[in-house]
């Protein structure tokens, strides 16, 4: 299973403009505060994404739609492709990617023509 496991972000890149590129404001350097996302990956992928104060999951099937929501906490319907190993959804302000690396976990997110890229290491 590719990418089971538990990820700790160890580096970003773009991070603070990502954000204000989707109208958030978040402090310096608050990324690096123990992100955390575990994935299961079976027939059904479960990603889960653990931050300071928050946590969500979302579950979906390669291939059917699914419902799954933004740290926002905003609900939305979209079919996540797993194209050249690489997971893809297509939130309602950006697009996500998702693929591991030897034992990283690399996510890029890109709005605007804003990316921000986060390398997580596998910790189990």
């Amino acid at each position: 299973m590719a990418f089971t496991g538990s990820y700790v972000v160890e580096s970003y890149e773009n991070y603070e403009e990502f954000m204000e590129a989707l109208g958030l404001q978040m402090p310096k350097g608050k990324v690096t505060e123990e992100v955390v996302t575990e994935i299961h990956q079976n027939d059904e992928f479960v990603m889960t994404k653990h931050l300071k104060d928050k946590t969500w999951c979302n579950k979906f099937h390669i291939g059917k739609e699914a419902e799954l929501q933004t740290v926002a906490g905003e609900k939305f319907k979209t079919t996540v492709t797993l194209e050249g190993g690489k997971l893809k959804i297509q939130f309602p302000n950006y697009l996500y990617t998702a693929e591991v690396v030897a034992d990283k976990l690399v996510e890029v997110q890109t709005v605007a023509g804003v990316s921000a890229k986060l390398i997580s290491k596998k910790t189990k």
